[in-house]
């Protein structure tokens, strides 16, 4: 073969060779393209996000914003009733209460609650067998307005009393004393308000407790004795406190139970504690079996 023809048959074959590895080359990064291709899912659309309970909200639940979250709710499955985000505020459901209870993870829907101001918004706080009434207050009996809807306080009863006997000899003195009244009473409502424009603060006049009947009663005979105060309670749960009772559980509200405790104006005073008439002498009563007898002790 003549040395011309050998050269352009090795030409034809390395030319040959080359554009098969090219050819291979793209196909392989052809198949790998379309091999990635099949492997990505296809986009999908952004499920929307509808407000539900963050936790279980009995009945009477005053609503914050914090017992509220956002959950993501596949597209076309939102019932029309549902709070879709983007749309409402959490916040904007702050002081409300549950009408019906809502579980943990429920969508919450304005048919559940009742705000302030709505029709049954008070029946709705008020648990079961309880009763509301309203007490006078001002600046300092309320606690400077730091008392909200919800807040838990004593109601304590300020007032004068005479003791003496109707012996000419023997002149009555009176007397200021304080007791408490109520303990861990709840405060369904409370006039204090603020105007966000001027920035001035409307002094509340009534606050709205929860009592039983027999507690009703009790508070309108205190409100004609003399003056009424509250005060706050911490929403940390003593330990003494009786444990049966869960007041951090609305499912399971804690009732307003009696005062015991009663602080004298002698108590508070040393000079009234020193200034008190002292009677002369001390009456004994003495008892031996079935006898009794009667002994005035000169001081």
């Amino acid at each position: 073969m003549k040395p011309r023809a050998l050269l352009l048959a090795v030409g034809a074959l390395v030319t040959a060779g080359a554009a098969a590895y090219l050819a291979q080359g793209w196909l392989d990064h052809q198949r790998a393209a379309m091999a990635a291709r099949a492997a990505k899912p296809a986009p999908q659309q952004p499920a929307m996000a509808v407000l539900v309970a963050a936790k279980a909200l009995p009945a009477g639940t005053f609503v914050k914003a914090a017992d509220l979250r956002w959950q993501p709710w596949p597209q076309g499955g939102a019932d029309p009733t549902y709070i879709i985000q983007g749309k409402r505020d959490p916040k904007s459901f702050d002081g409300a209460v549950v009408r019906r209870g809502i579980i943990a993870g429920e969508p919450v829907t304005d048919t559940r609650l009742v705000k302030p101001g709505d029709r049954g918004f008070l029946a709705a706080v008020l648990a079961p067998g309880l009763r509301a009434v309203s007490v006078p207050v001002n600046a300092t009996s309320a606690i400077s307005g730091l008392v909200f809807p919800g807040d838990r306080v004593d109601i304590l009863l300020s007032h004068r009393f005479e003791v003496g006997t109707d012996s000419e000899k023997e002149k009555k003195v009176a007397h200021s004393v304080s007791e408490t009244v109520l303990t861990n009473v709840r405060i369904l409502a409370i006039d204090q308000t603020t105007d966000d424009q001027k920035n001035k603060p409307n002094i509340p006049k009534n606050a709205t407790i929860e009592v039983t009947p027999r507690q009703a009663e009790m508070v309108a005979v205190a409100m004609d004795l003399g003056k009424l105060s509250l005060s706050l309670r911490s929403l940390a749960r003593p330990e003494s406190d009786d444990a049966d009772a869960e007041p951090d559980n609305p499912a399971f509200p804690a009732i307003a139970e009696r005062g015991n405790t009663m602080t004298r104006d002698s108590d508070v005073s040393r000079l009234i504690a020193f200034g008190q008439p002292r009677s002369a002498q001390r009456v004994v009563h003495l008892m031996r079996g079935s006898k009794s007898a009667v002994l005035e002790v000169k001081q």
